[in-house]
């Protein structure tokens, strides 16, 4: 993934106007992008409305510095859009492709990009998309984003009955509640069983595990770390992990991520890359310019990472023994925020 065209916003951030992935690419609307919304309103392209909608969309990105992306697959075609529109109180978001093969895992794919954007980069306000009861493809796309039926926010209107999904959330807390670490805790086991590379092997327990975690809590009481969470508009923990400030006086421009995680029986719902975007934010507010992360080699994790612009800059073979003749490399990675 990639960043260009950067707009700079009232509070002097930097944020990207374009998203390029190996499969698709966001950009902010140009003029040209009449002919997209023409072809999707089933008009004529020189059309007052199509004209109209596409200069509203680049109104709203000079003023808040975010706005509707425009959807572009593999080749550079027009494919739709996606649309972050602000209000006062929280974020609309949109989802509207062409018809076609592959439109919809596109789709898919445009919002999970777009989700995670509005985590590091946008005003910190609810992101909330309503779809109709029987709109089941748009349903998949949502969900597979990461966003979560709120029944409180249902409602009607003239146009008919509609359910809201939101956005989790992210949290940053310099201390941890006896509830958030139950929780924690509790994941932390539920991960370490499913395999993941949290620190323990299969089979750790609650006393293995918890010396660690009351560990970073330790740490963070004395200010040096903070705990990143990400929460479900319901209130649920769905993953977490830590971001260490470097105390060194040629260093405290960086910080490491550890111990990142998301609850197993959730996966294929974009957390993983939320609960990335949400430490990038939360190390950038802290003035953290360098972020560095470890994994256990043999996992796959190289990949996960490297889609959010890290690069491996050292390992060390055979420096974890998982079992008895099956020892692994531990790498590094980094990236500048």
């Amino acid at each position: 993934m990639s960043y260009s065209q950067f707009t700079t916003t009232e509070d002097g951030h930097a944020v990207p106007r374009a998203v390029t992935t190996d499969a698709l690419a966001l950009h902010a609307p140009v003029d040209e992008d009449v002919t997209l919304v023409a072809q999707m309103m089933d008009v004529p392209d020189d059309a007052e409305r199509p004209a109209q909608i596409v200069a509203t969309w680049r109104e709203h990105w000079d003023e808040h510095g975010y706005g509707t992306w425009i959807v572009r697959d593999a080749h550079g075609s027009s494919a739709g859009f996606v649309g972050l529109r602000g209000h006062a109180e929280f974020i609309r978001l949109t989802l509207r492709m062409l018809e076609g093969p592959g439109s919809e895992d596109l789709g898919a794919r445009a919002l999970r990009l777009a989700t995670a954007h509005a985590i590091e980069w946008l005003p910190d306000l609810p992101v909330r998309i309503r779809i109709a009861p029987e709109d089941t493809a748009t349903r998949s796309a949502v969900r597979s984003a990461g966003l979560v039926r709120v029944p409180e926010l249902d409602h009607t209107s003239e146009e008919g009955d509609w359910q809201v999904l939101e956005l989790p959330y992210i949290r940053v807390a310099e201390r941890t509640p006896t509830r958030a670490r139950e929780a924690m805790l509790a994941m932390w086991l539920e991960v370490t069983e499913a395999g993941g590379s949290v620190g323990f092997l299969p089979g750790a327990t609650a006393e293995d595990v918890a010396p660690v975690l009351d560990g970073y809590t330790a740490r963070m009481a004395s200010g040096d770390t903070v705990c990143v969470s990400l929460n479900s508009p319901l209130g649920e923990l769905l993953g977490f992990g830590f971001l260490v400030g470097s105390t060194g006086a040629l260093t405290r421009h960086g910080a490491n991520i550890e111990r990142i995680m998301t609850d197993p029986a959730r996966r294929g719902t974009n957390y993983g890359a939320l609960l990335m975007a949400g430490v990038h934010r939360a190390a950038r507010e802290r003035g953290v310019e360098l972020v560095t992360l470890d994994y256990r080699g043999g996992t796959g994790l190289g990949e996960f990472y490297t889609q959010y612009g890290y690069t491996e800059v050292g390992r060390v073979p055979g420096a974890l023994r998982v079992a008895a003749g099956d020892d692994r490399d531990g790498v590094i990675m980094a990236r500048s925020l």
